[in-house]
Order: C-alpha cells, then sequence, then structure tokens
C-alpha cells in the first residue's frame, strides 16, 4: 500500500491507498448488459474502493 492523497475523494495522508483502474459503468435497458468503460489509473482509498467501481491492476 502506499500513501498520500486518494485519486477518488482528494482525502489527503492516507496510508491505505492502492493503485488501480476506474471503471465507469452505464446501466443499460432492460435486459440488457451495462457498458463497462475502463479509465484512469489512479490511487484510492479502502473506502472509495468499496463504494465505486473499478478494477485491480495485476500485482508486480
Amino acid at each position: 500500500m502506499e500513501t498520500g492523497t486518494c485519486d477518488s475523494c482528494g482525502d489527503v495522508d492516507r496510508d491505505d491507498l492502492v493503485t488501480l483502474q476506474r471503471l465507469y459503468v452505464t446501466p443499460g435497458a432492460p435486459g440488457e448488459e451495462p457498458e463497462v468503460r475502463t479509465a484512469d489509473i489512479e490511487r484510492w482509498c479502502a473506502a472509495c474502493r468499496t463504494h465505486y467501481p473499478h478494477q485491480p491492476l495485476p500485482e508486480g
């Protein structure tokens, strides 16, 4: 984990940041799959990771 500012909520001095890829999800019409778009790579705190769609990055 990293220390710094969360790119999602802007909270500073976090010691629980993880690098991940933000996902934007647009619901589809009834019976259709939602549209999922990948976005930027960011660093998010634990609270944002529990509330917003994202994709973990492979370690290494």
